[in-house]
C-alpha cells in the first residue's frame, strides 16, 4: 500500500536561515497593501498602512541558496517569488514589485528589505 505524505520541500523553521525584515512606508494620501506571491497562484497578504504608516512582515534568508521564505503559522517555509506593494482594494493593478536581494550581506548578515511608497499616476511606487 502506498501512503501519501504531505510534501515540504521548502523545509521547515527557521534554522539555518537569516531573519530579514521588509518595510514599506506609506508616503501618500490614501491606503496601501503589500503582498507576495508565493506559488503559482498563491498570495499571502502582508497588511495594509493608511497615510503615514508602514506594513511590515518578517522574512527569512537562506544564505546558502538565495531563497527568500515566509513561515506560515506551522513554520512551514513558503518560499517568495515576488513581492509587491499597490494601493489598498487594487493592489495587483496598481502594484510596484519590491526587489527582493538573493545574496547575504557582509558576515552573513541580511539587510533590512526597506522601501518608501508614493502614488505616481494610477499606480503606486515603491523604492
Amino acid at each position: 500500500m502506498l501512503a501519501v505524505q504531505p510534501a515540504l520541500a521548502a523545509g521547515h523553521g527557521p534554522d539555518g536561515l537569516v531573519e530579514r525584515t521588509f518595510r514599506a512606508a506609506n508616503r501618500g494620501e490614501g491606503r496601501i497593501a503589500c503582498g507576495a506571491a508565493i506559488a503559482h497562484w498563491y498570495s499571502v497578504d502582508l497588511g495594509q498602512a493608511g497615510p503615514g504608516g508602514t506594513v511590515g512582515a518578517q522574512l527569512w534568508f537562506d544564505p546558502a541558496g538565495g531563497t527568500v521564505y515566509l513561515l506560515n503559522d506551522k513554520q512551514d517555509r513558503l518560499p517568495v517569488e515576488a513581492l509587491w506593494c499597490g494601493v489598498a482594494g487594487r493592489s495587483w493593478a496598481t502594484r510596484s514589485l519590491v526587489d527582493l536581494p538573493r545574496h547575504a550581506g557582509p558576515a552573513g548578515t541580511a539587510p533590512e528589505i526597506a522601501v518608501e511608497c508614493a502614488p505616481a499616476g494610477d499606480r503606486l511606487v515603491c523604492r
